[in-house]
């Protein structure tokens, strides 16, 4: 039996470890800190890109595919675990100008839309609106799920997955290798030896690489703070973004407010600015906000790339050292799609894309 060695235990990891057992493999995942508690937890789940119009196909494939086999996933975690990740069709409201592109993009992803344009429109939408917005773009179909539950589920379904280990708070410092081909890892605790290693390590996943051992894109940490309210349930029934900053409503009445973009290197330290930017921003989308408490705010840090696009694929200069990371503010919805890529180029299968689209 073919032995992997992941490297990070987020949601690409734990992803890749359910795919990689399936197919036959033994998998270790050693992990830093504590399993899924890094950028996995910290995102809001919108299950698509921000203005996903502005990104090109490579990015548009990967989304379509995670929305297309999400609801498959969340169904066999919730029989396996008992755990619901709580994926909700909450539609979003876009509060900024339509922007071009927006309908060929529909058109092609096949993604209904609509442009409310008065207030009474959007407010049948979403009751307490401010009444600064006259109009929007309205995408009913665009559907989120709870972070930390899926997490939970992922976690205690591998745990019950055959051929899969879990190592926690065990850094990486570096790969051994034989002859341009790697063999295993380095940790704090002593050597892994695999066939294979994938390195799923977010924001991390850069100092992992050999120095010079190719051009290879860096993955820079992106720090995004978030605050959460509490509200009554339902108070804000859909998903509401502006200027890149959204309000994300959980089934018990939680409100996700977020998120900043900060680049601080792998500070987390939160800020009492971001804070006020934040309960502001929400403040001003829907007022009635200003008498709920806010329960929460906490940071991640999110694994950025130069072009925006996450790197899939086998070093160019390392036989069996694989890379999926850099997905940025979008690993829990293009992750579905890129840990079945990566698992294809790892099993010698036909990819499910064109892999040159995420090379090294």
């Amino acid at each position: 039996m073919s032995k992997c060695i992941i490297i990070g235990a987020g949601a690409i990891g734990l992803l890749s470890a359910r795919l990689l057992a399936q197919a036959g493999h033994e998998v270790q995942i050693i992990e830093r800190g504590e399993p899924g508690m890094e950028s996995s937890w910290a995102g809001g789940g919108i299950l698509s890109p921000l203005y996903p119009w502005r990104y090109p196909d490579s990015i548009n494939q990967l989304a379509d595919y995670g929305q297309q086999h999400y609801p498959a996933l969340i169904q066999s975690l919730r029989d396996e675990t008992g755990i619901d990740p709580q994926l909700l069709n909450s539609g979003m409201l876009l509060l900024d100008s339509p922007e071009a592109g927006i309908n060929d993009w529909a058109k092609q992803w096949n993604h209904p839309v609509k442009f409310p344009t008065s207030s009474t429109a959007l407010r049948a939408i979403q009751p307490g609106l401010s009444t600064a917005y006259q109009s929007a773009t309205w995408l009913p179909d665009l559907k989120q799920i709870r972070n930390p539950r899926l997490m939970a589920a992922l976690l205690a379904s591998t745990k019950l997955q055959s051929g899969i280990t879990i190592t926690a708070n065990t850094p990486v410092t570096g790969l051994i290798t034989d002859q341009q081909r790697t063999t295993g890892v380095r940790t704090e605790n002593g050597d892994h030896h695999a066939d294979t290693v994938l390195i799923c390590a977010g924001a991390w996943s850069s100092g992992l690489i050999p120095d010079g051992a190719t051009k290879f894109r860096r993955i820079e940490p992106v720090k995004g703070q978030m605050l959460q309210f509490q509200a009554p349930p339902n108070l804000l029934s859909c998903m509401v973004m502006e200027n890149s900053r959204y309000l994300i409503p959980r089934k018990d009445g939680l409100i996700l407010a977020g998120s900043t973009l900060e680049h601080t290197e792998f500070n987390k330290n939160l800020t009492d600015n971001a804070r006020e930017q934040l309960r502001d921003f929400a403040i001003g989308v829907l007022p009635v906000l200003a008498k709920m408490p806010v329960v929460n705010h906490w940071a991640g840090l999110r694994p950025g790339t130069s072009q925006g696009i996450p790197l899939i694929g086998e070093h160019p200069d390392i036989a069996g050292l694989y890379v999926n990371a850099g997905h940025f503010r979008y690993g829990i919805i293009i992750g579905l799609a890129s840990a079945q890529l990566a698992v294809n180029l790892i099993t010698r299968s036909t990819p499910i894309f064109n892999p040159a689209d995420y090379h090294l």
